[in-house]
């Protein structure tokens, strides 16, 4: 399935963007807002470390992150990630991989979590199912409040 439509029976999906990623200072927890054209708030739940890699740039100063380690496999490969969906798989947000290279494209799925930050590290077009953003969507009830991520 790719976004694009190319391929297998693609469902309908929407593009995103990382809106910011963040720790929580009251209870630890880290998430990815994602945001939409129309409006839209996806909000992934990150490990707190994890989190603050992707929040942060690639600098080298500390020990590399998986994710960086398998986007150089891949491309020392011939194969890269073209792009991440977020989807709702076996009744939990999760995520599509697609990738191309040398051989015959490829659907990897991966935990939402996973797919985040293979679409940040590698700077990779991020797309959710109408599925996934009914799962996740967060929809503010007092604008005037922030949103916890809990």
């Amino acid at each position: 399935m790719t976004a694009s439509g190319r391929g297998r029976y693609a469902p309908p999906v929407k593009r995103l963007e990382v809106g910011r990623i963040r720790v929580c200072e009251r209870c630890g927890r880290g998430a990815a807002e994602l945001r939409g054209d129309d409006g839209e708030k996806l909000v992934v739940t990150l490990d707190p470390i994890r989190a603050r890699q992707l929040a942060g740039p690639a600098d080298g100063e500390e020990a590399r992150c998986l994710t960086d380690v398998v986007l150089d496999r891949f491309a020392a490969t011939g194969a890269e990630v073209s792009e991440v969906v977020l989807d709702v798989l076996d009744g939990r947000l999760g995520a599509l991989v697609s990738l191309v290279g040398e051989r015959e494209p490829e659907i990897v799925a991966c935990t939402a979590e996973e797919g985040v930050a293979l679409a940040v590290r590698g700077a990779v077009k991020l797309y959710a199912t109408e599925d996934a953003l009914a799962h996740g969507v967060v929809r503010p009830t007092n604008p005037s409040r922030p949103q916890t991520i809990h």
